[in-house]
């Protein structure tokens, strides 16, 4: 049985770089559950899911984050939303999308909300024919504006951020003269190594980092969670229902509702949506 994913902290202090690591195999496998698409199409979706994950590192307490792609060419529509906490929900549509797209030529769009009910802030990243690899990063350098690049692995469902820190010019310690790239080059047999461990165990994969150097800072849990509820639905359905009364029912006296993100059904009646 595989352990709940997890996403770890480490610090190089020596190079200045945060490492993140994404152990996300129990994700993946409940994805399959959730969203059962076959081929390229799913293969896009588990890269993009594990690739946009780690983002939840740079999230303070109470912080929610949605990344939302529309794709005109190929089309397809993929959500993504998460919090703080590690609480994701997610979504590829159309149900039958079974593409991995080379390139993307579309929209991006990254939707932060903020605890206390402040304005969300949200920025639009324009793709046009972008490698679809590279959509990720452009999130993080675009949006995020971070010195920050993410590996995907092919050997298990797992995740490697790398981010540059600022410059520390008081701490002599520091060797800030390593790029990013150099970086990751430097550390790409270590980053085989851990995929290919495809180790879910905590002491484990903390201990595959330590032994080279790095500082573990701590992880959080990762897991979908999906707020929808009976009552959110009837809501919902409220609304259509005062511009579509004789359509939405269609002489019958319950719907079925089935949300999109977790597939979970309900039997609304006609009732509970009058309000009576």
């Amino acid at each position: 049985m595989l352990a709940v994913s997890r996403l770890y902290s480490f610090l190089d202090h020596t190079n200045g770089f945060n490492v993140q690591f994404l152990e996300g195999q129990k994700l993946i496998q409940d994805l399959v559950l959730l969203h059962p698409l076959q081929g390229s199409g799913f293969a896009y979706f588990r890269d993009t899911f594990l690739g946009i994950l780690p983002v939840i590192f740079f999230l303070k307490p109470g912080e929610s984050l949605g990344v939302y792609i529309d794709s005109e060419d190929p089309y397809f529509r993929l959500k993504i939303e998460t919090n703080s906490a590690g609480h994701t929900r997610t979504l590829l549509l159309p149900a039958e999308f079974n593409t991995f797209p080379m390139k993307i030529s579309g929209k991006v769009r990254v939707t932060k909300i903020f605890p206390n009910n402040k304005s969300p802030y949200t920025s639009m990243i324009e793709l046009d024919k972008v490698d679809s690899k590279n959509v990720i990063n452009s999130i993080f350098t675009e949006s995020y504006q971070t010195n920050s690049e993410v590996i995907v692995s092919e050997l298990s469902d797992q995740s490697i951020m790398v981010t540059k820190l600022p410059q520390l010019n008081a701490n002599m310690a520091v060797d800030d003269s390593t790029s990013r790239k150099d970086y990751i080059k430097k550390k790409n047999t270590f980053f085989h190594d851990v995929f290919e461990s495809a180790s879910d165990d905590i002491e484990k994969i903390v201990k595959m980092f330590e032994d080279k150097g790095l500082t573990y800072l701590g992880s959080r849990q990762i897991d979908f969670y999906c707020p929808c509820s009976k009552d959110r639905m009837v809501l919902n359905l409220r609304g259509l229902y005062s511009e579509e009364k004789d359509e939405l029912f269609h002489e019958k006296d319950t719907l079925e509702v089935v949300c999109d993100y977790c597939n979970t059904k309900y039997e609304i009646s006609k009732a509970e949506v009058m309000g009576s």
